[in-house]
């Protein structure tokens, strides 16, 4: 059975990330590993870390039970549950790897603005540092079926990242939306047509390619937020290379980050995992 790993500190966000957690690892025929990590109040090898042992094997306890709890209300999966005691992204990294997880999903704090609630927090650590794809869902979105998963490309290497991806759209039985954000001065036709005989050839028939004209008057990522509000997409997905585009995406000025609120869960897989042509 494969296996989802769901990160959780109790917030709200968190929790609510584990209930689209639940739902997407039934409609996928996943189970949920749900763990937490507990942050001592002081570092693990302190000359004084006899004094509070007692006291981490209370809290580990007790965050234990809230899982059970948790995992009651919101999982009609088969489940397992883990607290960790230590750095929250290494601990769930290494669980991630220990467990064999296919997934990791985590809940982001949408309402605040993407960059301090998302590449502020252990969320940007996970997506940036994990060695699998990497699900983050904003704090008020509940699950709905994904008839749709938005995938923006920068065409560098979009057919090795479609094999990454379509097995997903297979589980899901849902449509892939390839959005290519073209300029007026690239009047090269041979991009798309090469690339749309590539699409062609992995034979995967619920699949679009999209050429967007992109305009030098706005930043491209604040054209391609006004283009995933207007599609509605279940999911977003995309392929970040470090300084990559997609990073500014996330890191623009506190302007972008007041006008746009990440609506749709992120399906985010470095480029780095993905084979290169």
């Amino acid at each position: 059975m494969k296996t989802i790993l769901v990160a959780t500190d109790f917030s709200n966000a968190a929790n609510n990330a584990v209930k689209y957690a639940a739902q997407f690892a039934a409609a996928t025929n996943h189970d949920i590993f749900l763990m937490n990590t507990y942050i001592p109040s002081v570092p693990q090898y302190s000359s004084v870390h006899a004094l509070i042992s007692e006291e981490t094997h209370d809290e580990t306890h007790r965050n234990h039970l809230k899982l059970l709890h948790l995992l009651e209300k919101v999982a009609p999966v088969s489940s397992e549950t883990y607290v960790a005691v230590g750095d929250p992204v290494a601990e769930i990294l290494n669980a991630a790897k220990v467990k064999k997880a296919n997934m990791v999903v985590v809940g982001t704090h949408g309402a605040t603005g993407v960059r301090s609630a998302l590449f502020g927090s252990n969320t940007s650590k996970i997506i940036a540092k994990s060695n699998l794809p990497v699900l983050s869902v904003p704090s008020k979105y509940r699950f709905q079926k994904i008839d749709t998963i938005l995938y923006a490309t920068d065409t560098k290497n979009t057919i090795n990242e479609l094999k990454v991806l379509i097995p997903i759209a297979k589980l899901l039985n849902a449509a892939i939306e390839i959005v290519y954000m073209k300029y007026a001065w690239d009047k090269n036709p041979q991009v798309k047509i090469d690339l749309e005989k590539k699409i062609k050839a992995l034979r995967f028939k619920n699949i679009t390619l999209i050429e967007r004209k992109a305009g030098i008057e706005k930043p491209l990522t604040e054209q391609l937020k006004g283009y995933i509000r207007q599609r509605k997409p279940q999911m977003l997905a995309m392929f970040p290379a470090d300084k990559s585009w997609f990073d500014k995406f996330f890191t623009g000025s506190k302007t972008e980050d007041i006008a746009f609120e990440l609506k749709v869960p992120l399906l985010s897989i470095r480029k780095r995992l993905v084979a290169k042509d």
